[in-house]
């Protein structure tokens, strides 16, 4: 009987002694570390490419001596300029001697063919993409013999100043100067036919 009072008297104490145990573990627990989310990756903007050094137009040698080399076709102008400009980005050639090329007309006409119009946009074109202020195009209007003194000075005006406007939409007109002279330049250049003294003839200065 004693010993079942005793074992009254502890179980008690006892199992209170397990609570507080328990309790205690509890309040002892550590909360769980909450996961911060990873910041979003943020890629970086691709580089911009490299933009060509502008080609300084004052090493551009013009020929200004009625030189016999005359480009008058589109091909031929570009196949020139890209072969020239090469030379210069390639580090072969510090100067680029530019001929003279040509806008052929029609007779007793000062409308550009469509292939005169191809050739001045590659011209214009390669102008513009240049350190242009370094330099001027000239284009000068000729005819051949055809007609009076007074008619011909006239349609050799027309003719320059329609290559100087279609210029214009490449280039400032301010960087363009238009000369003419009519018939008083034929037979200076020694074409070989009255259709090649048709012309204005475009050279940089």
């Amino acid at each position: 009987m004693n010993l079942v009072k005793t074992i009254g008297r502890i179980l008690p104490v006892a199992l209170s002694l397990s609570v507080l145990v328990a309790c205690g573990d509890k309040k002892s627990e550590k909360p769980a570390p909450v996961k911060q989310p990873e910041p979003a990756k943020v890629e970086a903007p691709a580089p911009e490419p490299e933009q060509p050094a502008p080609f300084d137009f004052s090493k551009f040698a013009a020929i200004k001596n009625n030189s016999q080399v005359f480009l008058t076709t589109n091909a031929e102008v570009e196949a020139y300029l890209n072969d020239a400009f090469a030379k210069v980005e390639n580090g072969q050639a510090t100067s680029i001697e530019f001929p003279n090329v040509s806008s052929l007309f029609e007779l007793a006409s000062a409308e550009l063919s469509s292939e005169g119009r191809a050739v001045i946009a590659t011209v214009g074109s390669k102008f513009a993409q240049t350190n242009i202020d370094a330099a001027s195009l000239l284009v000068e209007g000729y005819t051949c013999d055809l007609g009076s003194v007074a008619y011909n000075d006239e349609l050799s005006q027309r003719r320059a100043e329609t290559v100087k406007a279609e210029f214009s939409k490449y280039i400032p007109a301010s960087k363009i100067t238009a000369k003419w002279y009519g018939k008083r330049m034929f037979k200076k250049f020694k074409y070989g036919s009255r259709e090649e003294y048709r012309r204005v003839n475009v050279r940089i200065q």
